[in-house]
């Protein structure tokens, strides 16, 4: 009970302080939800589902929630694209429907295939072996050891775009989508952090550029990745200069490297503490049958999502949930809270949601948003995720290592370490 009466609290003070700052509310919702989200949603969902004042509003029904990031004229990004600016220049996570927002989607889409996904796969899944195979006295961290090198492998081939070493990639990704996507409150401490990384990752990228432009240009081979289709003019009408080529690739490479690692981690943490489910996988990846690897993979991801929430910005006044007993208008300039966790565990709109299922619909699951700003990568991101997961699985027993080891780790907002044991214990 206590837990609930201090929910109604927050909310409270929200509507009664409803002409701060947007910054102070969303820290004052994000960091009491960082640390009491189901119980938070689930009271919020059943007796305030959405909250609005001056300044912000969250939407905590599946149906709301889809509403909002459903309409991206009424909704934007716009709260994202300063920092990008700051950092880079505008891409298209951080771009609304504009003509240039059209422009660089259609490029990088030519550039980014459906096609491609078997290479990812294939190229995921023989990474991710080689590092479980490769596992000293059958242990194997999660994160240091599996996810972040094989995806950090992963961008170099595909994207053509490798960091200096795997620890400057990862660093430089994780500080600006931190910066971009979780600073809600601008610390200064992380803003000047970002700033000092997108410093250095700007002429290094420019540096990877100019040289594949060279080379293509001198009629030397060169890969056929993403950075040569896109210099070679991938999109026609729509191809990139250096500069937004650029922008764009700092856009994908920070929204890929945490947002994958942090969520692989977590999957592997929510399937450790379900012993059946976990033996239920294993066996799926030992057949081969990657569709339910895949499955669990996603369903446990679903209890353990790697963020809870997608940021809008109201462009004008505009009513929500019309014609329910819910209804409410959404104040122009107020930040907007979508709880994509909480429309995942949405009684009205998903059959049992506390029952952990393999066999649900993906309309259940909002791990990749909804909308004109879906995930960019979700397809790549149901591939590689599985890919990942199977190679963790296929083999012997999986079980947490003992000790601070074998618990989740972390660094700040990102996993940093999960250490688990293949084979007996």
């Amino acid at each position: 009970m206590k837990i609930l009466e201090e929910i109604d609290e927050v909310v409270d003070r929200l509507r009664d302080d409803a002409q701060r700052v947007s910054e102070d509310v969303f820290d004052v919702v994000t960091r009491y939800v960082d640390r009491h989200s189901a119980a938070a949603f689930a009271h919020l969902r059943k007796h305030r589902p959405i909250v609005s004042t001056h300044a912000f509003a969250l939407v905590t029904l599946a149906d709301d929630v889809r509403e909002v990031l459903g309409d991206h004229t009424s909704f934007t990004v716009a709260l994202y694209l300063p920092k990008m600016e700051a950092i880079t220049g505008p891409f298209i996570l951080g771009l609304d429907d504009t003509p240039l927002y059209r422009h660089d989607h259609g490029a990088l889409r030519a550039a980014i295939r459906a096609d491609d996904l078997p290479r990812i796969d294939a190229l995921v899944t023989a990474s991710a072996r080689e590092r479980v195979a490769a596992a000293q006295e059958g242990r194997i961290d999660v994160v240091s050891g599996l996810v972040d090198p094989v995806v950090d492998h992963a961008i170099d081939d595909y994207f053509g775009t490798p960091g200096p070493n795997t620890a400057t990639q990862l660093r430089w990704a994780r500080s600006l989508f931190e910066e971009i996507f979780i600073n809600g409150s601008n610390l200064a401490a992380i803003h000047d952090r970002a700033m000092a990384d997108a410093a250095e990752m700007r002429p290094y990228l420019d540096g990877l550029i100019a040289a594949r432009r060279v080379a293509i240009e001198s009629g030397s081979d060169v890969p056929d990745d993403v950075l040569t289709r896109l210099l070679r003019g991938a999109g026609g009408d729509d191809r990139l200069d250096d500069l937004a080529i650029r922008h764009n690739f700092i856009g994908l490479i920070a929204g890929w490297i945490p947002t994958v690692s942090k969520a692989f981690a977590l999957a592997i943490e929510e399937l450790l503490s379900r012993p059946s489910e976990l033996a239920a996988a294993q066996a799926a990846a030992r057949e081969g049958d990657r569709d339910l690897v895949a499955a669990y993979v996603f369903e446990a991801m679903r209890f353990r999502p790697q963020n809870w929430g997608l940021l809008r910005k109201c462009a004008a006044d505009r009513t929500i949930a019309s014609g329910t007993e819910r209804e409410a208008t959404i104040r122009a300039g107020a930040t907007v809270v979508t709880a994509t966790e909480s429309a995942m565990h949405d009684e009205t709109s998903v059959a049992a949601p506390e029952e952990f299922r393999v066999d649900r619909p993906w309309s259940d699951y909002m791990h990749f948003g909804h909308g004109l700003h879906t995930c960019f990568g979700e397809a790549i991101n149901r591939v590689q995720l599985p890919a990942l997961a199977a190679a963790l699985l296929e083999g012997p027993a999986l079980g947490r290592a003992p000790g601070p080891e074998g618990e989740l780790r972390w660094d700040g907002v990102y996993p940093s370490g999960l250490t688990v044991t293949l084979g007996a214990a």
